[in-house]
């Protein structure tokens, strides 16, 4: 299993302020609108400075964009071992995220979801966001198969594994319903072939 750094409690502080602000920004932006609530209201609302909102988003837009799961995910796919897949690992991921998850964080997950695909500004970034994840999979996939992150088989597979979360989002439309994941997970399934093509010729 490849070696995991642990994460500092100064990130775990850090991590705990970023959602703090996203939920709250949530709120007010269900409340009273997107374009229609401003950082300072925000900032007020949370009794927090305009200093330490900036340091955490850089735009307003950056704040709805922030999702709270990805490092999780990754980690999980870092942890896979010769006997677990990067894939099963993101999806066992996936089940246990969504299974522990709180009244209040389900809610700020169809709270988020709803903004990225009814805001223009915000759903034309949604395919950068994922796409932004790249560096942190391919040196998650390699310290697994023991490769450069640079390898192109590498770069193969992390690129199919994005592209599937891309792919199924822009198709999924204004669904915001739990059949996401199961089209996320079918999606999964045919970059197993590529997976599995790699495994042959590393492991044999």
């Amino acid at each position: 299993m490849n070696p995991v750094e642990p994460i500092s409690l100064r990130d775990r502080k850090k991590a705990r302020t970023k959602a703090a602000i996203q939920t709250e920004a949530l709120r007010l932006f269900t409340e009273n609108g997107y374009e229609n609530t401003t950082v300072e209201q925000i900032v007020a609302s949370l009794d927090v400075s305009r200093a330490t909102f900036f340091r955490y988003f850089p735009t307003k837009a950056d704040l709805v964009l922030y999702d709270v799961v990805d490092n999780p995910l990754l980690r999980c796919a870092a942890q896979c071992d010769e006997h677990t897949g990067p894939i099963a690992a993101i999806r066992a991921a996936i089940r246990g995220l969504a299974g522990s998850a709180s009244d209040e964080e389900a809610r700020t997950y169809q709270q988020r979801e709803l903004l990225l695909r009814t805001v223009p500004e915000l759903r034309a970034r949604v395919p950068g966001q994922i796409a932004a994840v790249a560096p942190l999979l391919t040196r998650a996939l390699s310290g697994n198969y023991q490769l450069s992150a640079e390898d192109p088989r590498i770069l193969a597979v992390a690129g199919a594994i994005i592209g599937a979360g891309i792919a199924t989002w822009i198709s999924a439309h204004d669904d915001i319903a739990d059949g996401y994941t199961d089209r996320y997970n079918t999606a999964l399934d045919a970059v197993l072939i590529e997976l599995r093509t790699l495994d042959d010729l590393l492991r044999s």
